[in-house]
């Protein structure tokens, strides 16, 4: 993978992470302070280097890809076909559940958009990294496999999402039911 092949959404989204950064933060109000006192050059200079910090950024996410692309092709291994067979299910499972996960956070997000469009679930700002993760995981079964390209794959998903929600509901039925049980849960709602 080359920064080419990096989706467009994807770089904005990594250059965001990385001006949020506190210490890009800091390097730019000094950028901005050397420029605001005439020394452009010194100002120019820096702002090079911060540059070259957010390549490193992108070489180190490139690396990271290929590390995770590496394959261990498992239909080639030495390992009985019932073996091979419960990898490959686990494998779709994670896939689903990354599915899921993506699924439930944009469901969260359009239920809050319904009275501000701003609002977002905060305490699931870390787990968008795992969406974003997850997406990548998504477009890589889908550019690797027919898994995707099939109207089952849709519904299957879709209906395990479904028995997912129904799984969460009676949990929350249990403790609506037993005042004692789930106590610290009120801080969610």
């Amino acid at each position: 993978m080359n920064v080419n092949e990096i989706p467009k959404e994807l770089l904005s989204r990594i250059r965001q992470q990385f001006d949020n950064d506190p210490k890009v933060g800091q390097l730019r109000v000094r950028q901005q302070n050397l420029q605001r006192s005439g020394r452009y050059e010194e100002a120019l200079v820096l702002a090079k280097e911060i540059e070259t910090l957010y390549d490193k950024v992108i070489y180190e996410y490139i690396e990271e890809s290929k590390r995770q692309v590496e394959k261990v092709d498992v239909a080639n291994m030495d390992i009985p076909l019932e073996d091979k067979e419960k990898m490959m299910q686990l494998l779709l499972c994670c896939f689903m559940c990354a599915d899921m996960i993506r699924a439930a956070v944009i469901d969260m997000d359009d239920i809050l958009h319904k009275y501000d469009e701003n609002l977002h679930i905060e305490m699931f700002n870390d787990i968008k990294q795992v969406m974003e993760m997850s997406e990548e995981k998504l477009k890589f079964l889908q550019r690797n496999s027919g898994y995707l390209k099939d109207l089952v794959w849709g519904q299957k998903c879709d209906n395990m999402y479904e028995l997912l929600q129904s799984k969460a509901k009676a949990i929350m039925n249990k403790r609506k039911n037993n005042p004692n049980w789930g106590k610290n849960m009120e801080k969610f709602y």
